[in-house]
């Protein structure tokens, strides 16, 4: 039975959502693990980076492999990975009571994570027809903030239950959804004649180069920024405000439902308009900075909850629009290995942005604002004159439109 493509682009979407979950709901757990296993901080924070290190590293081997084999087949066994590494770590927090457990689960789930949070993008550029890849892409980055938006509550609901409730979660929901895909997701029969990787990649690199630098810098950015912004306004509303936990993490989900809404947004419109969809790459950055500059100004509460607010906003529309033309402009040959880097380049965000706005508190509650949203201004003019310069260049709007050989 021939399935609907809305069908599974709903799959590629829910990866990211399952996997930021995954993730995310870790951080409420991380102070109650460290009392039950008697650990220190930095032991604790290691369940958290390790699985983003790993998942950094291996992003680009994931993205090759995601240019030679059944992408569809890759996200089972990828999201399959995931499901074991969380049931290992399950076991490891419930019954074994060992924290080397704990690590190593976390570790595997990161692998899993590595090679299935890629394929999200080109799959959803794979399922969709010609006229439809951007808003298909959009709605893959509706699925990753929509996971940022519900990983605090559901992991510290979850955490009320017990300690351990959220790695069950990761193994029953990475299990489902890898099981998921093989219905939701048709296997592709259709061959075409495919282009030597090598011979794909120059290509892809002498008539995309302009494009590739400014959504691999814009992705960064404004990751650094949402994570930074995130990070500064916590420490703000508990070290200055002196809000209680609950209310901090509820005033933090506004930025987020605003990047979410953003992301919905940008996605809807983005094969309706598609030359604004490059410039609202530099102008969402634009906004953010503005928004950034206006956060810095002031040291009201609810002025600076309003202009992260604004400024997740305009990351929410930038990292959607890039979405939206790396998914139209790539050959389907560089689709999984160019998107996959580009995902890696946006790990940096988090990895960076929480120290970066840590270490600018010496300087003063509002200097992480005035920073950073001197990096957004700085990255939205250099990715808008990339862009500008690629569009003076005649470079195509869209990439093939030949079928894919594999799902």
């Amino acid at each position: 039975m021939r399935r609907p493509a809305w069908l599974g682009i709903l799959a590629a979407s829910l990866i990211p959502l399952i996997l930021t979950l995954g993730n995310s709901m870790m951080v409420p757990v991380v102070p109650v693990m460290q009392s039950a296993f008697g650990i220190t901080p930095t032991a604790g924070s290691l369940l958290i980076t390790a699985y983003s290190v790993i998942a950094v590293a291996l992003m680009p081997v994931a993205g090759f492999l995601a240019d030679r084999m059944s992408r569809r087949r890759l996200a089972m066994a990828a999201l399959a990975v995931a499901a074991v590494g969380g049931g290992i770590a399950a076991v490891g927090a419930s019954a074994a009571h060992s924290y080397a457990w704990v690590l190593g689960g976390r570790v595997v789930q990161g692998v899993g994570a590595a090679f299935a949070m890629p394929l999200a993008l080109p799959l959803a550029g794979d399922l969709a027809e010609e006229g439809g890849r951007g808003r298909a892409a959009g709605f893959t980055e509706v699925g990753n903030t929509l996971g940022k938006l519900m990983s605090p509550v559901l992991g510290a609901l979850l955490a009320t239950w017990a300690f351990f409730a959220p790695f069950w979660a990761v193994f029953a929901l990475c299990g489902s959804l890898s099981a998921a895909i093989a219905w939701m997701i048709p296997e592709r029969r259709a061959r075409v004649p495919r282009v030597p990787h090598a011979a794909a990649w120059r290509v892809a690199f002498r008539t995309h180069a302009p494009l590739l630098t400014a959504t691999y810098l814009s992705g960064a950015v404004s990751m650094l920024c949402l994570f930074g912004g995130l990070v500064s306004l916590s420490e703000s509303l508990a070290d200055g405000a002196h809000v209680p936990e609950w209310q901090n993490g509820l005033l933090l989900s506004i930025p987020q439902a605003m990047l979410c809404l953003a992301s919905l947004l940008t996605g809807l419109v983005s094969d309706r308009w598609k030359a604004p969809s490059r410039a609202a790459i530099a102008l969402g950055l634009a906004w953010t900075a503005a928004s950034f500059g206006a956060a810095s100004a002031r040291q009201d509460m609810a002025w600076q909850i309003a202009s992260v607010s604004l400024g997740a906003y305009g990351i929410g529309t930038t990292i959607t629009a890039i979405d939206a033309c790396l998914a139209t402009a790539l050959a389907h040959e560089v689709r999984g290995s160019l998107s996959a880097l580009y995902t890696s380049a946006r790990f940096l965000g988090p990895t960076l942005g929480p120290p970066l706005a840590s270490w600018l508190q010496a300087f003063g509650a509002r200097t992480p604002y005035a920073v950073l949203g001197a990096i957004a201004l700085a990255a939205s003019l250099t990715s808008g004159a990339l862009l500008w310069r690629s569009a003076r260049g005649g470079e195509p709007a869209a990439g093939d439109a030949r079928p894919a050989a594999h799902a």
